[in-house]
């Protein structure tokens, strides 16, 4: 049997109560899927976890880490900002930029620890 064979089912056959079920779920996912969009470029993420990393840091810090003008990681900032994964504080002329919870915290943390435990097998 090859492996295409393998990886399906024989004979369909479906659940309907629980694909009813999901689909309904489905149906409000709109946000989260944006989310793991924003989270899916590399200079968005690249910033998150540089809070992560520092828990705060003004705009001029992130555009050193990214490599980025200050201009473009402010266009990152405010799309992150958008979606709650960021916040900000303006102290004088300075602009500080944090995780907004620890939600945002913990998906960082979770990706980690299971890149961590597939580095096992």
């Amino acid at each position: 049997m090859s492996e295409k064979e393998v990886d399906r089912c024989e004979v369909f056959s479906s659940d309907l109560k629980k694909v009813n079920r999901v689909q309904t779920k489905i149906a409000s996912l709109e946000v989260m899927v944006d989310i793991f969009k924003a989270l899916a470029d590399e200079t968005r993420f690249k910033i998150i976890y540089a809070l992560y990393i520092e828990q705060e840091l003004c705009v001029c810090d992130l555009s050193l880490v990214v490599g980025m003008p200050v201009a473009a990681v402010s266009y990152h900032l405010r799309y992150l900002r958008s979606l709650r994964l960021v916040r900000y504080c303006k102290r004088g002329k300075m602009v500080f930029y944090s995780l907004d919870d620890e939600h945002v915290r913990d998906l960082v943390r979770i990706t980690l620890e299971h890149i961590e435990h597939t580095g096992e097998d």
